[in-house]
């Protein structure tokens, strides 16, 4: 079995989590093998996300064809858009200046901006 055609192969049927690109130009390499799993890490073709995998593969099935998610399911997943820099500014702003706890930030009066608390104050 080349174990790398077969990941190419399952690959078509996932979306990146982070832009939603189809993994099916996803660059996808092996980096070691462990007895019956192999290691392998995924690169988004778009986002330049990776990730690493623990791929099983059970030796007496590699015949049969693995159970895929199928299309119309994957079309109806929500997909989110990718953080953007900006995003990921603003928080590192808010984190920076921040001084309650995490419960406080969560139940809302942490979530306004530091903008939005210079008005209130």
């Amino acid at each position: 079995m080349n174990i790398l055609r077969f990941l190419r192969e399952q690959a078509k049927g996932y979306d990146c989590s982070v832009c939603g690109q189809n993994h099916a130009r996803s660059d996808i390499r092996v980096l070691g093998k462990l007895e019956s799993a192999w290691i392998v890490r995924v690169t988004c073709s778009k986002c330049t996300t990776s990730f690493k995998l623990l791929v099983v593969v059970d030796d007496d099935r590699t015949n049969v064809s693995p159970v895929q998610e199928p299309a119309a399911r994957r079309a109806e997943r929500r997909r989110r858009p990718a953080v953007s820099l900006d995003e990921v500014l603003d928080a590192h702003e808010f984190l920076k200046d921040y001084s309650g706890d995490v419960t406080e930030m969560l139940e809302g009066e942490g979530r306004r901006t530091s903008v939005e608390r210079d008005r209130k104050a």
